[in-house]
């Protein structure tokens, strides 16, 4: 049976050596060596280092070593352009490489795979993260639902729910669905809340903190009487409900957000909890960065938080607004008592 391409990574230096490993032992008469060599080409009097390294490029994919040797010589161009992603270089790279969609480009990161670096990336103010995601997916890059939801690629998650149904509550290896990776992100994200609607609309599982950002007050109702815990829990990437309610979406005034803050306080929400993915941030540092009321602002602090509490890079609240340039909340922040650290200018 042929195998399957084996993912390429930039060490040319292994890749040489193993060609020169596989070359000793065909000529020792090793079995397998022998095969490896023998499946792409035969030569009479015995294999030589030119069929050794053949076999190597065949066996990732790639006709010959000297376009083996090119593909390579493109991983440090394509990572680099991954990220904040220069979509015309990718897009140059990847007609003359589409191997490099497949690759793992990054050496302390095997198994790592591109789209799964640029999903990650993908929000409004970056929107040539998800173009670049759908160049990696035409180019012959697969996912997992959980990422092409993250990538905000609408199409290519309905392509694959229309394929298998069964995918719409299945979760990545840190047990997050499509619909959390689609709709708890750290920016506006239209494609994202597209997906959401899609998924919902498909009779997924509702997930408990994009109920929460999105404004679904009966279903968060709901998901709390049936087990209060919700309201202590940490979502898998170690955030909880509070992170999410404060960066609300599609919210047409303070009712609906102030609402579910009061109801997820009440249940015993914790205000001083820290976001592991956003720089030790509590929930009155994301008011302030992000869209939320000051009538949020005044609930968190009645219920213990501090208007003055750092993140781990240091900055208030205050801080934040100021960065963020949010006028109202920076006057409502000041009036509260809330400072600024000195630090911002540092940043």
């Amino acid at each position: 049976m042929a195998r399957s391409p084996l993912p390429l990574r930039p060490d040319l230096e292994q890749y040489q050596q193993q060609a020169k490993d596989l070359l000793r032992a065909a000529t020792a008469g090793d079995a397998d060596g022998l095969a490896r060599i023998k499946q792409r080409h035969a030569r009479d009097g015995g294999p030589v280092l030119a069929d050794a390294q053949r076999a190597i490029a065949g066996e990732h994919g790639i006709s010959s070593w000297e376009r083996f040797l090119r593909v390579i010589d493109l991983l440090e161009p394509f990572r680099t352009a991954l990220y904040p992603g220069n979509a015309n270089v990718i897009r140059a790279l990847l007609d003359e490489a589409p191997e490099l969609a497949v690759s793992e480009p990054w050496p302390k990161a095997p198994g790592y795979k591109p789209i799964e670096g640029v999903a990650s990336g993908c929000v409004w103010h970056r929107p040539q993260q998800t173009r670049v995601a759908g160049m990696l997916i035409d180019a012959g890059a697969t996912c997992h639902i959980t990422i092409a939801a993250r990538a905000g690629l609408l199409d290519c998650v309905r392509r694959m729910l229309d394929d298998d149904p069964s995918l719409i509550n299945t979760t990545d290896k840190v047990g997050r669905t499509a619909m959390y990776r689609a709709g708890c992100v750290y920016g506006r994200f239209d494609e994202g809340e597209a997906i959401v609607d899609l998924l919902r609309d498909g009779g997924a599982d509702v997930d408990f903190y994009v109920a929460c950002t999105f404004g679904w007050v009966s279903e968060v109702t709901a998901m709390l009487a049936a087990d209060p815990s919700w309201a202590t829990r940490l979502d898998p990437d170690g955030m909880n409900c509070l992170h999410w309610v404060v960066r609300h979406r599609r919210s047409d005034g303070p009712a609906g957000p102030v609402a579910l803050l009061q109801l997820l306080l009440a249940a015993g929400a914790d205000v001083h909890a820290r976001n592991p993915q956003e720089e030790q941030m509590q929930p009155i540092h994301h008011c302030a960065e992000w869209a939320a009321y000051t009538e949020q602002v005044d609930l968190l602090l009645a219920h213990g938080a501090d208007i003055n509490s750092a993140a781990g890079n240091d900055w208030t609240p205050l801080d934040y607004a100021m960065d963020r340039g949010r006028k109202e909340m920076i006057g409502h922040l000041q009036a509260k008592g809330g400072r600024v650290s000195g630090k911002r200018d540092n940043a």
